[in-house]
């Protein structure tokens, strides 16, 4: 009678979402999360086409294999649904992983052969650019910041030319500093750009030299323009292999859902792969929001797209970020005393816009006519494709925040399901955290985060103000939807990993990757591991309104999949440093399985 009534279920289900008896694929012998609270745990879960067709016991599952079902033996291993990475630049994640990253790099040695080995994978033509040496250079990678430490002694690393020209005769280099004060050109670029012994470094430029009068490769300031202007737009095939290689890291980490900061030239590039069939997460599209002018004439509106790309925000920018002092407080930063972060530029008001970021922190919005960002952003109401704005520092929050309470207050929108996001909300004023609740916001924070700018927290806005900083449980006791993302690659200053153990691991234990401070930074912010993970999977696809497609393994949904060799919940509630070797065994998307791992 039992084995009756489980076959009855199962059919029932099977209807209900359209398929025929017999599912495409089955799991079984599985410990999966379901994260649907009307059935938190099960079994097994079988797919038909694209949809999740049944969640349950084994045998409720083995009822719906036929002839030509695809069985998968999980043999204990742990299911969740796939990760939904609310925070990603694919364009710079691609290009980072594809050229040369030298962010940990601050000797010879390791940057000739970095350099090197980007040569010689990238074909002959091809420029190298970026790169970020010396980002750890002062504290190391693993820092807390409060050990002793963190001068640069006899100075910054500084390249030159003869270190890379050896290995790089047909690849042109620019590469830079991460702060940006001093570039790299090797032999091949200079003369592309026309830079020889005669050559006049422009007004406000240097180009150095070394005692013969010969350039040795570094430029300051202006100077940098006379490489830039000389080098191409990226290819499209190059575009389509960066791509590419973020979609390999994806599929290596378990994300089935990327949501991006999408250029043009990016929307062609996924639009090729998908119609290549090469697309193997899906991506939500979240154009600049000084593009609303041409979103509302076109009629684009939220959700335009399909189950692959889709359009779900704005995105804008307040102030800078942390690792270069940029990010706007109330008060002067501890370790230079006359900066209070810069103005970005879509802030300014109309006609502004050439001196951005020139503008000192005390000449924000407040002081002109309404900003050119209020003005965008009441422009994106329309077309209910809502703001997501980047603001990091105590003041660039409350800017952010005095914007959205008036627009939302005129429009009748603050209890409306509007789910507008405040981006990082890396550091919050004590007064600024009941604004969540009250205007129904969405934080999108980035829990790697502290797990890396721990080093320098401290040292630039001191111990009191650190108390807002990347205060989770603060955000979410007061009702503002948490949702996680990587913010791969990074920035100029950091290097952030697709990977979502890195963000769980640093959102339970709020400690760098050497396990630093024991305690945590700040425990009382921690959030457990049930929390974190449906910041990364229930809580992306809601705040993207796609909470009926996505976010759980729920009959109907779209059977997007991620398998651990780890028990991530276990493993979150007793060992959470194991949380960081946590491999994945199958990533599945749309029924499809687009990765398999080692031991699966």
């Amino acid at each position: 009678m039992k084995r009756h009534l489980e076959l009855l279920v199962v059919l029932a289900t099977a209807a209900a979402c359209g398929t025929s008896e017999a599912a495409d694929l089955v799991l079984v012998n599985g410990r999966v999360y379901t994260l649907d609270e009307r059935q938190p745990w099960a079994e097994a879960v079988a797919v038909t086409g694209e949809r999740i067709v049944a969640v349950g016991s084994n045998s409720q599952v083995n009822a719906l294999v036929g002839p030509q079902t695809e069985m998968i033996d999980l043999a204990g291993a742990f299911v969740l649904p796939g990760f939904n990475d609310a925070h990603v630049h694919i364009d710079a994640t691609g290009a980072l992983l594809t050229g040369v990253n030298l962010l940990d790099v601050h000797e010879p040695a390791a940057f000739t052969e970095r350099v090197g080995a980007a040569a010689a994978r990238l074909p002959r033509g091809t420029w190298i650019t970026r790169g970020d040496w010396g980002a750890y250079e002062q504290w190391a990678a693993g820092s807390s910041g409060q050990e002793q430490g963190g001068e640069l002694g006899a100075g910054p690393f500084t390249p030159h030319r003869d270190m890379i020209d050896d290995v790089t005769p047909e690849h042109p280099v620019l590469v830079n500093r991460w702060d940006r004060t001093m570039y790299l050109a090797n032999s091949l670029a200079l003369e592309l750009a026309g830079i020889d012994e005669n050559t006049t470094a422009p007004r406000d430029g240097v180009i150095e030299r070394d005692a013969t009068g010969r350039p040795t490769g570094i430029l300051r300031g202006a100077a940098v323009r006379l490489v830039t202007e000389v080098i191409p737009p990226t290819p499209f095939e190059t575009r389509l292999t960066q791509v590419r290689a973020v979609l390999d890291e994806a599929r290596e980490a378990g994300v089935t859902t990327i949501q991006d900061l999408t250029t043009a030239p990016q929307l062609m590039a996924y639009r090729e792969l998908q119609r290549r069939g090469e697309l193997t997460a899906r991506i939500l599209l979240r154009p600049t929001l000084d593009n609303v002018t041409h979103t509302a004439a076109l009629g684009i509106s939220e959700g335009l797209g399909d189950d692959w790309l889709k359009f779900i925000g704005h995105k804008a920018w307040v102030d800078g970020i942390m690792g270069s002092s940029g990010a706007m407080f109330f008060d002067p930063y501890d370790h230079d005393p006359g900066n209070k972060g810069l103005v970005r530029q879509i802030m300014l008001p109309e006609g502004r816009e050439g001196a951005a970021m020139s503008m000192t922190v005390d000449q924000h919005y407040t002081d002109f006519p309404p900003g050119n960002l209020e003005r965008l952003v009441e422009q994106s109401v329309p077309t209910r494709i809502g703001p997501h704005i980047h603001a990091i520092g105590t003041k660039g929050v409350r800017i952010i925040l005095d914007i959205y309470e008036k627009i939302l207050k005129e429009h009748g929108l603050v209890d409306s399901d509007h789910r507008w996001r405040v981006i990082h909300a890396q550091v919050v004023h004590p007064d600024d955290f009941a604004r969540f609740g009250e205007l129904n916001l969405v934080a999108e924070v980035n829990p790697y985060h502290i797990s890396d700018d721990m080093r320098w927290m401290e040292e630039r806005i001191g111990r009191q103000r650190c108390e807002g900083a990347y205060a989770f449980r603060r955000l979410q006791d007061a009702g503002a939807v948490l949702i996680f993302g990587s913010d791969s690659p990074g920035t100029n200053a950091a290097r952030y990993y697709l990977s979502p153990v890195y963000g769980l691991y640093a959102a339970v234990t709020r400690q760098t990757l050497t396990g630093e401070p024991p305690a945590g930074w700040f425990p009382d912010q921690r959030l457990t591991i049930e929390e974190s993970i449906e910041a990364y999977t229930k809580g992306p696809a809601w705040a993207a309104f796609e909470e009926d497609i996505k976010g759980s393994l729920t009959p109907g949904k779209l059977a997007d999949i991620a398998v651990f060799d780890a028990d991530l919940i276990e493993v979150g509630n007793g060992d959470p440093a194991a949380l960081l070797e946590a491999k994945v065994l199958y990533t599945i998307v749309g029924g499809r399985v687009v990765y398999e791992g080692e031991g699966s």
